[in-house]
């Protein structure tokens, strides 16, 4: 990343996922895979816009863009997220923050990744699929790259995902994505029942590179049962 892009914001594009194995990052933050739009939001008093992963504009229905502005909590944010309609079907299993399960670990690993053998799905296969026309979308937010001015690409994830949820008063059309620490085969049923196909799994110290393909973050298969 050049030194111009570094200070252009809108010049960012969201951090892309590695090929890392999921069960070789460790003691991970798992967030479930929304699937539709990845984007970057960009809040400031004039005006909230919302830019794709290419770097184009998405025009939404307004009610997006006035219930982001009402939500942030501080005078200029970008904001990586995803336009998705799985939150907008049920807010049951969305929790705020972070969330710790008292279950075993090494039944989950077992469960979600598999011994030295496994065999791994293509990343295609688990990448969030598109919003399609007509369907009803909130803006789920996922992570906090700027802040009053202030870049935050080189504090740690779980840092940015605590100042996330300090800076965004959550409506029905803004929601803060749902993360927890292993073991997490407790919140497995749920995530699966509503439909999530895929777990995200990222370094808590990993800091945040716009553009770039991050080996700090990996995609994992959410079992079918």
């Amino acid at each position: 990343m050049t030194t111009d892009t570094a200070n252009d914001t809108r010049a960012w594009r969201p951090q892309d996922f590695g090929k890392r194995r999921a069960r070789d990052i460790r003691d991970p933050i798992v967030e479930p895979l929304w699937d539709g739009d990845r984007v970057l939001v960009h809040v400031d008093p004039a005006a909230v816009a919302i830019i794709d992963s290419i770097g184009e504009p998405i025009v939404v229905v307004p009610e997006i863009e006035a219930a982001v502005a009402e939500a942030a909590q501080a005078e200029h944010l970008v904001i990586d997220g995803y336009l998705t309609p799985q939150a907008a079907r049920s807010s049951e299993g969305v929790m705020i923050g972070e969330v710790d399960i008292p279950t075993a670990r090494d039944m989950t690993t077992q469960m979600l990744l598999g011994r030295g053998g496994e065999k791994r799905r293509d990343l295609a296969d688990q990448q969030p699929e598109p919003v399609r026309p007509g369907d009803p979308i909130v803006l789920v937010c996922i992570d906090l790259l700027a802040i009053d001015g202030e870049q935050l690409l080189d504090i740690p994830l779980l840092e940015r995902k605590r100042l996330l949820d300090s800076s965004i008063d959550e409506s029905q059309l803004v929601r803060l994505g749902a993360y927890v620490r292993p073991p997490i085969d407790a919140w497995i049923g749920s995530w699966r029942s509503q439909g999530f196909r895929a777990m995200a799994f990222k370094d808590p110290n990993g800091r945040y590179t716009p553009g770039r393909v991050a080996d700090s973050w990996a995609i994992a298969q959410i079992p079918r049962r």
